[in-house]
């Protein structure tokens, strides 16, 4: 279906791609996977007519074609699902679907019900459990992505790309998509999966290919398709569940008394001790995320925390960093850099006060800003050009890297981190979570918010499952497993 030759682009003196070939037959299921940086995004953008290579042919059904925009790879049916394409929340499933597109007419008015018809035919296909009346706001997040994969393939896609598609999603939900993209393979449709998450390349891939600096460096076939092998491709090595030993005779050091906050509905109850690692496990919505906003002073709350045997009520961040509690957002992006501006920069804003040339006067010292951003960049193995270059320049796995480096420098009794490795290849997997352990290791409570069920168990001392706007259940190292952790978060009850 898709025929790629000796695909090469570069940027400046960059070598973005270099003679990257591969082919893909229909209703064949391809796994794109490699380190951030290695170039998969420059290839899709290729595929997708967003951009054109410098050498190379690329082929559909064995004729010769040149995409010279993304409305041209369009007609040819490819189509590009990002995690977070957008949806029209007001809109449901049906006119989620017709965006773009011309509308069916009758008498010159549109025709809903011939609408309705042509996606409900297609949704009977791939995903017939799907509510399509109902405004796509309230549908939950794996759903959502089961209106975008319903759109691509109602509107004639007959190669998808998905980038990241369940990156936000949780095990079971992840689950649940991947059994519709099932069904969509069925029909046909070819499909390039791009993730990080190597356990469903190896499960839902019947190939893979493996880019690393620009270079197709590894092909897995039928049966090859494995995680150890292409972490050993991208030159990494396989991370395993930690072992490390903990002081269960150490202090609190922050103490949670029926704290609820957002969706944290159900007062919560929980102690961190000084070294110790907790998981916040859950769904999106379950209230872990809320539970780290309310520490962290950027939402309000109700109830009671202590800090370190004292009373701590912050109300805002700048509160929570003056008692020595330090965070990394969700959304790097959003929340968690300014990406328009250089890495001195995105280190030192939060602790600017400290690097005045004169006390009271707002004249920041660069000399000792830029001392603080190499020591801190060190530290978390930062991989960067120069300390002035924008943070947007940065891969995905650095930008968090360059998040974590703000805090580096100073002694934090409480680290917040909310999904620290989503969207971040395996390697930077690996570091950014050596940098955990090694900031508990400091005697500094963690408490990591994650959807992903394999990283709770990774990194968890203790792992409180989230369900339903409260803490259902605490689980230990030595009690907790996958099937346990999935039995409390999908239970009906809370415990």
């Amino acid at each position: 279906m898709l025929s790629l030759s000796g695909i090469s682009r570069r940027f400046g003196a960059t070598h973005a791609l270099a003679d990257v070939s591969l082919a893909l037959s229909e209703g064949e299921v391809l796994g794109l996977v490699g380190p951030n940086g290695a170039g998969k995004s420059t290839l899709i953008k290729i595929i997708a007519g967003a951009d054109r290579p410098d050498q190379g042919e690329i082929r559909i059904d064995g004729a010769p074609v040149v995409f010279h925009s993304a409305h041209d790879a369009y007609a040819a049916g490819i189509r590009v699902i990002h995690q977070d394409a957008p949806l029209v929340p007001g809109f449901d499933t049906v006119e989620n679907c017709y965006v773009g597109r011309a509308y069916p007419r009758r008498f010159g008015w549109i025709d809903r019900k011939a609408m309705r018809a042509a996606i409900a035919e297609v949704a009977a296909d791939i995903a017939p459990e799907l509510d399509l009346d109902i405004p796509v706001m309230f549908l939950p997040p794996a759903e959502r992505q089961f209106v975008r994969l319903l759109r691509a393939v109602a509107d004639k896609g007959r190669l998808l790309i998905l980038d990241e598609p369940t990156a936000a999603l949780p095990a079971e939900d992840a689950e649940r998509f991947y059994e519709v993209l099932r069904r969509t393979r069925e029909r046909g449709t070819s499909i390039i999966l791009v993730s990080h998450r190597l356990d469903e390349i190896a499960e839902f891939c019947g190939r893979a290919v493996v880019i690393r600096d620009g270079r197709l460096v590894a092909h897995f076939g039928p049966g090859e398709v494995k995680p150890e092998a292409m972490i050993a491709a991208m030159g990494g090595s396989a991370a395993e569940r930690s072992t490390r030993a903990t002081d269960t005779s150490a202090p609190k050091v922050i103490e949670i008394d029926g704290v609820a906050a957002g969706d944290l509905t159900r007062p919560a109850q929980l102690d961190v001790h000084a070294g110790e690692v907790i998981a916040l496990y859950g769904l999106a919505g379950s209230g872990r995320s809320s539970l780290l906003n309310a520490i962290w002073g950027s939402i309000p709350w109700r109830g009671r925390m202590r800090l370190a045997g004292a009373d701590y009520a912050p109300r805002s961040p700048r509160q929570a960093i003056a008692r020595g509690v330090s965070c990394v957002p969700a959304d790097r992006h959003r929340s968690g850099l300014f990406l328009s501006e250089d890495l001195i920069f995105n280190k030192t804003l939060p602790l600017l006060s400290g690097f005045r040339r004169m006390r009271g006067l707002p004249v920041p010292d660069a000399k000792a800003e830029r001392a603080e951003f190499l020591v801190a960049a060190e530290r978390v193995s930062l991989s960067y050009r120069d300390p002035k270059q924008l943070a947007r320049t940065l891969s995905g796995g650095n930008q968090q890297k360059l998040i974590f480096s703000r805090w580096a420098n100073r002694h934090s009794r409480v680290m917040l981190l909310d999904e620290p490795t989503e969207g971040v290849d395996v390697m930077a997997k690996a570091t950014i979570k050596d940098i955990i352990r090694a900031i508990a290791a400091d005697g500094n409570a963690v408490l990591v918010s994650t959807s992903d069920r394999d990283e709770a168990l990774e990194l968890g001392d203790r792992i409180a499952v989230f369900r339903q706007g409260g803490i259902v259940k605490v689980f230990t190292r030595a009690e907790a497993s996958a099937e346990a952790l999935s039995a409390a978060a999908q239970s009906r009850e809370a415990a």
